[in-house]
């Protein structure tokens, strides 16, 4: 235990005061804004650039009546010969023909020199369907105004037995991003368990190093080291975020001491956006914090030493990079299926039997059940998934201790998986 502490002592010490890390511990919550916030900044770019698009319509049967729909993107004007109307697209005098060939306007042919992008062909489908909806409603004496009327306004607000707000918007959200952290610090640091082997077995460090102390007693304080500094950078980030949120608020005028006057007048000019923030703060608020955050730690670190274990095998098995490729695709794919079930099966239904005995398997248990934990999983199927994990690994770390055992002292051989059961076979 004593030369495991200090294995571990020295790769947190040793991978925490690297320039590297500090800079990327100081400028990741930035990096991350600046990631999140091009993608809304270009999102909204999109959304609001308008152009326009000419449209020849070719409609010998009239079916679209002499008003031809109104659109800020779409700009129709008939044409009476389909040949005239392909020349003018042909020309880049026009974006698209529309060929309308019957009564009912249900079958059209769209003929345009460059493929139509998806948006741009739903918008016009659902155009044309709203124009010819409405046409249909004129010659019965209706209008979309008089359907609209008679639609009900419903404002739902789901409730738990107890009372809480179920939030499952705001349970969604958090659940999905813990998982997602997760997925994310365990491939990183797990790679990075994965270099640091194969770098020191290529430097012949390793030999000098297992003079003094067990190969096994020298994974597991690589593990748990790097395991510390993936927690550290962590809680920094954080923090750091943290930080980085109330400066923003206190330059954009909504710190939180604002004053009760601000909150009146925001009330005043904007009650629907105050009714939203009150709903939201309130599902805040039913959230069990203590349960989250501490099945996260659970789940993070039993993730990690799981996964790394299996890393640090492969990085003791090869001699390159360039090798790990055909070990690393297996071992991904639990966690990467995790993720999946995360997305379709869990954020649809998270007490379903497949998010459930997904949240229990090991291999994608980390992922699946932080997707569960906002959505409040007895304590009783969190500590059970927890003991499962953490019995795996060391279920895998002894089997991962017995490749690297060997491995870490072999040269020149191409690693394959008929070698690792060998090694797996081999008694001490």
């Amino acid at each position: 235990m004593k030369n495991i502490l200090l294995i571990l002592k020295h790769e947190y010490i040793t991978r925490v005061s690297k320039k590297s890390f500090i800079i990327m511990t100081l400028l990741g919550p930035i990096l991350i804004g600046l990631f999140y916030g091009s993608i809304a900044g270009i999102s909204y770019y999109q959304m609001s650039k308008k152009e326009t698009r000419t449209i020849l319509v070719h409609d010998p049967m009239q079916s679209l009546g002499q008003q031809l729909p109104k659109d800020e993107t779409f700009q129709f004007t008939y044409t009476t010969s389909v040949a005239d109307g392909k020349n003018l697209v042909n020309n880049n005098e026009a974006d698209l023909l529309l060929d309308i060939k019957n009564k009912n306007g249900d079958s059209i042919d769209i003929v345009a020199k460059k493929s139509l992008s998806i948006s741009d062909k739903g918008d016009l489908k659902s155009l044309l369907s709203n124009h010819y909806f409405n046409k249909r409603l004129a010659a019965k004496g209706l209008s979309a105004e008089m359907i609209d009327s008679m639609k009900s306004d419903i404002h739902m607000s789901d409730q738990l037995i107890s009372g809480k707000s179920s939030a499952t918007e705001i349970k969604s959200g958090i659940g999905y991003i813990g998982a997602f952290i997760i997925y994310l610090f365990i491939f990183m640091y797990g790679v990075m368990i994965m270099r640091g082997v194969t770098e020191e077995k290529n430097n012949r460090i390793v030999e000098i190093i297992v003079s003094a102390v067990k190969p096994f007693q020298l994974m597991m304080g690589k593990i748990l080291g790097v395991a510390l500094v993936a927690l550290t950078q962590f809680a920094a980030w954080i923090i750091l975020s943290g930080l980085l949120l109330t400066v923003l608020s206190i330059a954009i005028g909504l710190e939180a001491g604002a004053g009760a006057n601000a909150v009146a007048a925001a009330q005043q000019n904007a009650p629907q956006q105050m009714g939203m923030m009150t709903e939201i703060m309130t599902q805040l608020q039913s959230l069990n914090y203590v349960k989250i955050i501490t099945g996260f730690i659970l789940f993070f670190f039993g993730g990690f030493l799981l996964y790394s274990s299996l890393f640090a095998a492969i990085g003791s098995a090869v001699d390159s990079d360039t090798e790990t490729q055909q070990f690393m695709f297996p071992v991904s794919m639990p966690l990467i299926f995790g993720l999946v079930i995360a997305q379709v099966a869990v954020l649809k239904d998270p007490n379903s039997s497949l998010a459930i005995w997904s949240s229990m398997i090991p291999f994608t248990s980390p992922v699946v059940m932080m997707v569960r934990l906002p959505f409040d999983v007895s304590w009783l199927e969190i500590i059970s998934s927890a003991v499962i994990l953490y019995g795996s690994f060391f279920v895998t770390v002894w089997l991962a201790g017995k490749i690297y055992r060997i491995g870490i002292l072999s040269y020149g051989q191409k690693a394959s998986y008929k070698q690792l059961f060998k090694w797996l076979r081999m008694k001490e």
